[in-house]
């Protein structure tokens, strides 16, 4: 998955309006003269970096005449002090973008740092970690982007690129079969589909069916060793609901293929980053001096 200006721009546009709205009442006239300033955003803490084109793409809009240098890519390991972005613009665009620009990083990063760490501890295995469409609604995109920088997978980003069959629709449906049936004669033939058993019983339902992906919800240990055993590579498995750093590996290890973990978008810790303006020049400094006592 890759995201590129046409694609953030909207979501750079909104941020912006909440941050701005009629203008800053304490940069804006502190910095009115519209003199230019070097700046560094920084990483003060251990992770994956992610979200730099949009701490770019937020800088350039506010200041179409910014010149903005990334010296590090979506994906690279950081350490404190590394220098993510450095960039020149107007000094009260600094003032203006700070807080979105780096919320941008940190929030991207976070999530890009757990998934590393989860695809690291599983990595002896065959499982798959994919993400979930748990976390902030209006800006899915941007958690799977980070996702996959991270070096996780993505499961469905909407109801409309995947059948997947939950507990609701099997109540609305009559059952597992009735829900199958239905959806195999009315909708695409491309699709596969996926059903979420909750026991046994209901995995060998949807094995009857011959879906293609049976999802182990919430069940426990021993219940997923006796539905791997009842699948027998007849379908895709997935495990998910209540997985966390503390369970996954064995989770892992009893040999499932997929394993989503709806925390790496909604319970995060976000990467500590900051921004800092080069000092003054002194003959920067007396023009305001002048300016302030005429």
């Amino acid at each position: 998955m890759q995201i590129n200006r046409f694609m953030i721009k909207p979501f750079v546009e909104a941020a912006l309006r909440d941050e701005i709205s009629m203008g800053d009442t304490t940069g804006g006239f502190l910095a009115a003269d519209g003199r230019t300033q070097n700046a560094q955003i920084y990483a003060k803490g251990h992770g994956v970096a992610c979200g730099l084109l949009l701490a770019d793409e937020t800088i350039r809009m506010v200041d179409p005449a910014a010149t903005v240098e990334c010296l590090v890519n979506d994906g690279d390991e950081v350490k404190p002090g590394t220098v993510l972005l450095r960039a020149e613009a107007q000094a009260s665009t600094f003032f203006m973008i700070e807080r979105c620009a780096l919320d941008w990083i940190q929030q991207l990063s976070g999530i890009a740092t757990k998934s590393r760490r989860y695809v690291k501890l599983v990595a002896h295995t065959r499982a798959r970690i994919t993400d979930t469409r748990k976390g902030w609604p209006g800006v899915r995109m941007l958690q799977k982007y980070a996702v996959r920088v991270g070096g996780a997978h993505n499961h469905i980003f909407n109801l409309n690129n995947c059948i997947l069959v939950k507990d609701n629709h099997i109540k609305v449906a009559g059952g597992i079969r009735n829900a199958v049936d239905i959806l195999r004669k009315r909708a695409q033939h491309t699709f596969k589909i996926e059903v979420e058993c909750e026991s046994l019983e209901m995995v060998a339902e949807a094995l009857e069916c011959g879906v293609e992906v049976i999802m182990f919800d919430n069940m426990d240990i021993p219940s997923m060793k006796q539905a791997l055993e009842l699948v027998n590579g007849r379908a895709v498995t997935e495990a998910s609901g209540g997985i966390g750093e503390a369970n996954v590996v064995e989770i892992a290890e009893l040999g499932v293929d997929v394993i989503s973990v709806g925390a790496l978008t909604h319970s995060i810790e976000a990467l500590d980053v900051s921004l800092d303006v080069q000092d003054m020049k002194p003959s920067a400094k007396r023009a305001i001096a002048a300016a302030v006592q005429s």
